[in-house]
């Protein structure tokens, strides 16, 4: 393996699976979603809430604290959109938009003894 810096402890999670942590690349937000760890650009692309406020939820999607919209983490994409009656007409367009020019930038974390690291060699995965 190659040079890692550590991001976070498993433990700091909590029960929200996900926190941030600052790294060269900026502030990410970072957790385990189905088993697998993760690291991701930590604004929301709806109205920029930081993604590692919020949740993991029990499908595995990294939701958003404010308004409720959800990303799948591995792919960078967001699987719903901005949540409540007020967003309804324009869920749709906020989706399309950041699944075709604004998905999360993935960065490669590898988990060993208890600790969240990220791989060093790698740059993001856009």
């Amino acid at each position: 393996m190659g040079e890692s810096t550590k991001l976070v402890g498993v433990s700091e999670l909590g029960g929200s699976g996900v926190t941030t942590a600052s790294t060269r690349h900026g502030r990410l937000a970072v957790g385990i979603a189905g088993g697998t760890p993760f690291a991701v650009s930590d604004r929301c692309r709806h109205l920029g809430a930081s993604l590692g406020e919020g949740r993991v939820t029990e499908g595995g999607c990294l939701e958003c604290p404010w308004h409720h919209a959800q990303y799948d983490v591995t792919k960078g994409t967001m699987t719903r959109g901005p949540q409540g009656a007020v967003f309804f007409p324009v869920r749709g367009l906020v989706r399309l938009f950041t699944n075709t020019v604004a998905r999360l930038k993935r960065y490669p974390v590898r988990q060993r003894d208890g600790e969240l690291h990220l791989a060093e060699e790698d740059g993001p995965d856009l």
